[in-house]
C-alpha cells in the first residue's frame, strides 16, 4: 500500500491510498478527510505519511462522550489470559475476526444501559495467523468496528484525534466521516464467546454461563436479539451442585422494576432447535424486585420443555447450598390448570425457605409447565403473555426485575440454538370496566346473575378473596348479598342504573 502526494496551487493537501483491495476507499476517505480538516501538525507529518506501507498502531480520540479507541494486531497465542475479565466481544468483517476488549472491567449484572465514560475506552485486536502478520502494516475497517462495537456498549462522540504509529492528527469530526460515501457498508457479525469472559453484553440482554461449566468443554456463544447457542459437554457435578444455569437477561435498568399488568405486559416470541439429551428444563424465568423489609420472595417460572425429570427433581434441583447458605425446598403442589395461547400448563406453587450468614426469607417459586412437549422434541416454538400467565397467580400488579431464557441443566449433553427469542415491554388498552359485568360479555343482563351467585358462593367461602371492581355494584367497598339484590333489580327494569 503507497501513499502519494499531491499539493495543487491552493496549498490543499489530499493524500490517496493507491490499493487493489475493496477497502482501498475506505483508506482514501479516512486520511483524506482527516488531514483536510486539520490543524497545522498534519503537514508537519505528511512526509512520514508519504513513506509509509500502512500503519500497525492506531487510535481515535473522541470526546462529548470521551472514548480512546486503539487497533492492534494480535497472534492467536499471544491473547493474555487478562483479556478475560475485560472481553466485550468478537466481531467478524471480511473474513478478519477482532477481539474487543474494554479497557475498564465490568461487574456482573452490569447493563449497556450502565456503563458510563469511564467504561467507553477499547481495543480492538486483529487475530492474526502468524508472528510475522502481527508487525507488518496494515489496514483496519474503522468505520465498521466502531459501528459493531456500539452493539457492546460503545457511545460515539466528536473524534478529536488520530494517531498513526506515532503521528496524531488533530481533527473536528463526526464518525459519520470514517464512513466512504462511494461504497456500500461492509457487512460484520457480532458475537460472545462466553468461554472468553462468562458475562457479555449485547445491546438490551445479558448472557452469562458459569466460568468453571465453560472450562470443562462446553460452549456458549451469545447473539444478537437474545438468541445464543450452547454446546453442552459431560460435566461433572461438584459437590452440592444440582444444576448449571446458562441463560440470557432482557436488561431492565437496575434503578426500576417493570410493573406487569394487563396493561404494561410482557410478550415472548421463540424459535429453538434442541438437541440436548438428558435432564434439563428450558425456564422462562421472571422475579419480582426485591421489597425491603419483605419476608417472602416471588419467582415465576414458565417450563417450556422438561426433558427426562418430574415435577419432585425440578423443584429440588432449585435448592442450593454455598457454605453456611442454604436455599431449602418445604413443599410443593399443584396450584391449576389452565390454557395460554392453546397450550395447556400444569401451575405448581414451591415453597422455599433461605438460611444465610446475614438474612433469612422464604421464597415462593411457581412453576408453569407446558403440557405437550416431549422430551425427544428437538423444534420447539411459542409465542404467550407473560401477564396471562401470572394473571393465574394474581390480579394484581407484579414489580418484575428481571426476565431470563435460562437452559436449567441437571446433566444434559448436546447442542442448543435459539434462533428468535423476541421479549417486548408492550402496553395494552385495557377495556373499560362495566360494573355487574360477571360474564365478561360486555353486555349486563340475566346471563350474569348465575355467575354473580358463584361469585358470592366463593368469595364467602373465602376471607381472603379478591374483589374485582365491577363485582362491588352498590359501591359500598365490599361484595356481597346486596350486590346481587342490586343487580337482579337492574336486570329485571326496577333500577335504571348502578351507583
Amino acid at each position: 500500500m503507497n501513499i502519494k502526494k499531491s499539493l495543487s496551487a491552493l496549498s490543499a493537501l489530499i493524500i490517496t491510498f493507491s490499493c487493489a483491495s475493496s477497502m482501498t476507499v475506505h483508506a482514501d476517505s479516512l486520511i483524506s478527510g482527516i488531514i483536510g480538516k486539520t490543524e497545522n501538525n498534519a503537514f508537519i507529518h505528511y512526509r512520514e505519511l508519504e513513506t509509509a506501507d500502512g500503519y500497525s498502531y492506531m487510535k481515535i480520540v473522541m470526546n462529548s462522550p470521551n472514548s480512546e479507541l486503539e487497533f492492534r494486531n494480535i497472534s492467536e497465542g499471544g491473547i493474555p489470559s487478562s483479556f478475560r475479565q475485560n472481553y466485550a466481544g468478537t466481531i467478524e468483517i471480511s473474513g478478519d475476526t477482532y477481539l474487543v476488549i474494554r479497557k475498564q472491567p465490568i461487574s456482573f449484572n452490569t447493563t449497556v444501559s450502565d456503563l458510563s465514560d469511564g467504561f467507553n475506552d477499547y481495543c480492538f485486536y486483529r487475530i492474526c495467523s502468524d508472528e510475522d502478520e502481527v508487525t507488518s502494516d496494515s489496514f483496519f475497517p474503522v468505520y465498521e468496528l466502531i459501528e459493531a462495537a456500539q452493539h457492546f456498549g460503545l457511545k460515539t462522540g466528536k473524534v478529536k484525534s488520530v494517531t498513526f504509529d506515532e503521528n496524531t492528527y488533530k481533527c473536528d469530526l463526526d464518525v459519520s466521516a470514517l464512513k466512504s460515501a462511494e461504497e456500500d457498508a461492509i457487512p460484520y457479525k457480532v458475537y460472545g464467546d462466553i468461554s472468553k469472559g462468562s458475562y457479555v453484553l449485547i445491546d438490551n440482554y445479558d448472557y452469562y454461563s458459569p466460568e468453571f461449566y465453560l472450562s470443562m468443554g462446553s460452549q456458549m456463544q451469545a447473539l444478537e436479539n437474545g438468541c445464543f447457542s450452547l454446546d453442552a459437554k459431560k460435566y461433572d457435578f461438584l459437590l452440592n451442585e444440582k444444576c448449571v444455569d446458562s441463560y440470557v437477561n432482557i436488561s431492565f435498568p437496575r434503578t426500576e422494576v417493570y410493573e406487569l399488568s394487563d396493561k404494561n405486559d410482557i410478550t415472548v416470541d421463540y424459535s429453538i432447535s434442541d438437541e440436548l439429551a438428558g435432564k434439563y428444563c428450558l425456564l422462562y424465568s421472571f422475579e419480582q424486585s426485591y421489597i425491603e423489609n419483605s419476608e417472602t420472595r416471588i419467582k415465576f417460572h414458565i417450563a417450556e420443555k422438561i426433558s427426562d425429570m418430574d415435577i419432585d427433581e425440578v423443584f429440588k434441583s432449585f435448592e442450593t447450598v454455598l457454605g453456611n447458605n442454604h436455599l431449602s425446598l418445604k413443599s410443593y403442589e399443584l396450584a391449576d390448570t389452565y390454557t395460554v395461547n392453546g397450550h395447556e400448563y400444569d401451575l405448581y406453587k414451591g415453597s422455599f425457605h433461605y438460611y444465610g450468614c446475614v438474612s433469612n426469607y422464604d421464597e415462593v417459586d411457581y412453576v408453569a409447565v407446558r403440557k405437550d412437549t416431549k422430551a425427544d422434541d428437538t423444534a420447539l416454538e411459542n409465542s404467550f403473555s407473560v401477564y396471562e400467565h401470572f394473571s393465574h397467580i394474581t390480579n394484581d400488579t407484579a414489580p418484575i426485575a428481571f426476565a431470563f431464557l435460562t437452559v436449567h441443566n441437571c446433566g444434559a449433553e448436546g447442542s442448543f440454538n435459539v434462533s428468535k427469542n423476541d421479549i417486548k415491554l408492550v402496553e395494552n388498552e385495557v377495556p373499560e370496566v362495566i360494573t355487574g359485568d360477571f360474564n365478561n360479555d360486555r353486555i349486563i343482563n340475566t346471563l350474569d346473575i348465575i355467575p354473580a351467585r358463584h361469585a358470592l358462593i366463593s368469595a364467602t367461602s373465602d376471607e381472603n378473596a379478591e374483589v374485582k371492581e365491577y363485582m362491588d355494584i352498590n359501591k359500598s367497598g365490599k361484595f356481597d348479598v346486596a350486590d346481587i339484590v342490586m343487580l337482579q333489580s337492574f336486570v329485571i327494569g326496577k333500577t335504571k342504573q348502578f351507583p
